[in-house]
C-alpha cells in the first residue's frame, strides 16, 4: 500500500503552488476582462456582478481541485504496474499536462475577449 501514498503525497506537495499559479491568473484574467469589457459596457455599468466574479471564481477554483485530485487517482489507477523510474517519469508528464490544460482554461477568456474585440471591433454601448 506504500505506492498510492507516496503518490498522493507527490501531487499534494504540489497542490498550493498549484492553487496559487491559478489564483494569479484569475486575478490576470478578472483584470483584464473587466478593463476590456469596460470599453464596450455603458458608462456606469458593471462588465460582470461582482457577486458573479466572486461565486465564479470560487466555482472555478472548487472545480480545479477537484480535476487536480484526478490527477493523482490516475497516478494510482494508470501507473501501478510501472517501476518506480517509469511512474516518476511519467507522474511529471501527468503532471504538466494538468498544469497547461490549467493555464489555458484559466487563461482563456483573457486570451478570447480581446480576441474577439479585435476580430469584430466591439463599437461602444450596445447597437
Amino acid at each position: 500500500m506504500k505506492a498510492p501514498k507516496d503518490a498522493i503525497v507527490w501531487w499534494e506537495i504540489r497542490r498550493i503552488p498549484y492553487n496559487v499559479m491559478l489564483f494569479v491568473l484569475g486575478i490576470c484574467t478578472i483584470a483584464i476582462v473587466e478593463t476590456i469589457g469596460a470599453l464596450y459596457a455603458n458608462p456606469g455599468e458593471d462588465v460582470e456582478e461582482p457577486l458573479g466574479i466572486i461565486f465564479g471564481a470560487i466555482a472555478f477554483g472548487v472545480a480545479a481541485n477537484v480535476c487536480y485530485t484526478f490527477g493523482w487517482i490516475a497516478d494510482i489507477v494508470l501507473l501501478s504496474g510501472y517501476p518506480l523510474e517509469a511512474k516518476e517519469k511519467y507522474r511529471a508528464r501527468l503532471f504538466w499536462a494538468g498544469i497547461i490544460i490549467s493555464v489555458c482554461l484559466t487563461l482563456l477568456p483573457a486570451i478570447l475577449l480581446p480576441l474577439l474585440w479585435a476580430i469584430f471591433g466591439f463599437q461602444h454601448g450596445p447597437q
